[in-house]
């Protein structure tokens, strides 16, 4: 499969909202994550909110022959990780379950990180060792563990230095 990665402006993310939705539906339905079908929609409406109010919004998207969305991976500078210094936040990163395991993921995480603001990169993701192995792997330590919100699963904070 061929495919292409291109990085999408604020608006250009807005306008594939169907797209974006049903990527992250079909991401978050399964292992690990185990989401319902509006955790889709509250995580696209996060980074699209996000999206429209920050300057330094950041998003690469892996694209087929025919255009259509096969994973995404979007961040801005912040502090809600990091509690005081802005980091860059790789908020999230989202692939096609169908296309998984042919370094779609790889390619968007380091596309992004390249294309971010100097400095060190903090994320947040659910502390399974499929994924904080993943990472721990692309370079990434984890600096803290947390249940924000009402949540109740663990999650870890990771940090990568650039």
């Amino acid at each position: 499969m061929t495919y292409r990665t291109a990085r999408l402006a604020a608006e250009e993310l807005a306008a594939r909202r169907d797209e974006l939705l049903a990527l992250c539906a079909q991401a978050f339905c399964g292992e690990p994550w185990h989401e319902p079908p509006l955790g889709a929609v509250r995580t696209v409406d996060r980074l699209l909110g996000s999206a429209g109010g920050r300057d330094d919004f950041t998003a690469v998207a892996a694209l087929d022959a025919e255009e259509a969305l096969l994973g995404f991976s979007a961040g801005w500078t912040d502090t809600a990780l990091s509690g005081d210094a802005p980091a860059f936040e790789l908020a999230e990163l989202v692939v096609d379950p169908g296309h998984h395991g042919r370094g779609i993921g790889r390619r968007l995480h380091d596309e992004l990180l390249l294309r971010a603001a100097p400095g060190p990169a903090l994320l947040m993701t659910l502390d399974v060792p499929e994924l904080t192995d993943r990472y721990t792997r692309w370079g990434w330590s984890v600096v803290d563990r947390q249940r924000p919100g009402r949540e109740t699963r663990e999650y870890v904070v990771m940090r990568r230095e650039r």
